[in-house]
């Protein structure tokens, strides 16, 4: 894997490695973004960047404009022109440094109510297609983006700004958190693909609510299983790698681990580790747990709690008797 660009301060007014994996460029349409230097493939991390502040402090709303600008003025001048620099997506306001770091900012992890300033990660722009992911790992103390599918020389990188959905549901959130309408490859399909996909996507929905149903999990795991396969199947033909794809595989793995199957639990702890890992990197928490239930899958908090519902192992072929994946999904 090749090394990702640490920046300690500020990637704006310093000049560019020669090896940097991307050039930071101006995208017709959208600003500065990040443009691929090289071919770069699936888990390389290309960004590694410890936030220029974070909101930690910012406690009373009251006083969050004038704190806000205390910080950015205890900062590095560099620091300074790099926020400054930053868009803002709500303009002529009386509240410039707020409406910045509210148009910038990415929380701390997953369920963390903290944000952080990441004036390099802020340059990558949207696409409902990414082909990188961010995750923020608490031990560096850094945000880092990953490569999730191949990327050729020159082509943009992406972050995907919001969870996904048909395309009508993509835009009406685009529009009202980032004020602007997204032309992404996959929003401006012809209109019959755009149809198609929007079809798929809209199943998709319906089969995450269905596997994330716990009295379909524990009473019908088959058909709950089924859905998740069923959920794989439109996310390969959408092309979809980024961490919706490991909490898939997540979900499936509390399915049979539910109803006490070692063998497939095992093989879903590894399948989630497996894309997670493209994701976050080697050393992020989820991926550090998820090989720690490889190991055991009865490590999991809730093993067995629907107790023994199907067989498993060589009692039904296990991975070496029929078809890998139809065995695995119970097909």
């Amino acid at each position: 894997m090749s090394p990702s660009f640490n920046i300690s301060q500020s990637p704006e007014g310093t000049s560019s490695p020669a090896d940097l994996p991307f050039t930071l460029q101006d995208i017709p349409g959208k600003g500065r973004g990040l443009n691929s230097a090289r071919p770069l493939s699936p888990g390389e991390c290309i960004i590694s960047e410890p936030p220029l502040f974070t909101t930690a402090s910012l406690r009373d709303s009251n006083t969050i404009e004038q704190d806000l600008r205390s910080t950015i003025k205890s900062l590095p001048k560099n620091s300074q022109r790099a926020f400054l620099s930053l868009h803002n997506n709500f303009p002529g306001s009386s509240t410039p440094f707020s409406n910045i770091v509210r148009s910038n900012g990415y929380p701390l992890g997953p369920n963390s109510d903290i944000g952080g300033i990441f004036p390099l990660v802020s340059r990558v722009n949207h696409s409902c297609l990414p082909n990188a992911q961010h995750a923020y790992n608490e031990r560096k103390g850094k945000m880092l983006v990953h490569i999730i599918r191949p990327v050729p020389s020159g082509e943009e990188i992406t972050l995907s700004y919001i969870p996904g959905g048909p395309s009508s549901q993509r835009q009406m959130e685009l529009k009202q958190n980032f004020l602007f309408t997204c032309t992404c490859e996959l929003c401006s399909l012809p209109p019959s693909e755009k149809k198609k996909s929007n079809e798929r996507l809209t199943r998709a929905a319906a089969l995450d609510q269905v596997i994330g149903s716990p009295k379909l999990v524990y009473t019908s795991p088959l058909q709950a299983l089924h859905s998740a396969h069923e959920l794989l199947s439109i996310y390969y033909l959408e092309q979809i790698s980024d961490l919706r794809l490991p909490r898939l595989y997540y979900d499936a793995f509390q399915i049979v681990a539910l109803h006490s199957d070692l063998v497939r639990a095992r093989e879903f702890a590894r399948l989630a580790r497996d894309s997670r890992k493209i994701c976050e990197g080697s050393d992020s928490e989820e991926v550090l747990r998820l090989e720690g239930l490889m190991e055991d899958p009865r490590r999991f908090e809730n093993w067995g709690a629907a107790g023994r519902v199907w067989k498993t192992g060589s009692e039904d072929g296990g991975p070496d008797g029929e078809s890998f994946e139809k065995w695995l999904w119970k097909r």
